[in-house]
């Protein structure tokens, strides 16, 4: 940065040494050409500040999620995280396509659209609330209850 400006201080210098009549339009032309100059490398410095400013908190950003990532999946697997909370809250689905676990919790069906749950690994759509689903979960426990088993 400080060799735009001065570059641009030694343009003004050259154009000062030279001794132009100030009254020429070719004069004029330069020394607005070189104020134009200096107004560009100065918000050229400030766009450079910003940039670095923002690649350093891009840089602290990125550490903190790899800390988080390290916190949160331990080896990568985001077991411990679902084996604290209530079965009753959240499922579990198996991808066809990879076999991955996926967990699904209960709060992200509660909405009236239908969702499609695709897995984090393959992104296979691997859960879809439509209400074919729910009326075969009805189904199923309506077939509890003359059983006895609800």
């Amino acid at each position: 940065m400080n060799d735009l400006n001065s570059r641009v201080a030694y343009l003004k210098g050259l154009a000062e040494g030279l001794g132009l009549d100030e009254e020429k339009r070719e004069s004029k032309l330069f020394r607005a050409i070189i104020d134009v100059l200096a107004e560009m490398a100065e918000a050229i410095g400030r766009l450079r500040d910003d940039y670095d400013d923002l690649t350093d908190y891009a840089e602290a950003i990125d550490q903190d999620l790899n800390d988080l990532e390290d916190d949160f999946y331990d080896d990568g697997e985001p077991e411990e995280y679902y084996d604290d909370r209530e079965d009753d809250e959240m499922f579990s689905v198996e991808c066809p396509e990879c076999h991955e676990i996926v967990y699904i919790d209960d709060d992200m069906l509660e909405d009236d659209d239908v969702v499609e749950i695709l897995c984090p690994n393959c992104e296979h759509v691997v859960f879809v609330n439509d209400n074919e689903d729910f009326e075969d979960l009805g189904e199923y426990k309506a077939e509890e209850k003359e059983n006895g088993e609800i």
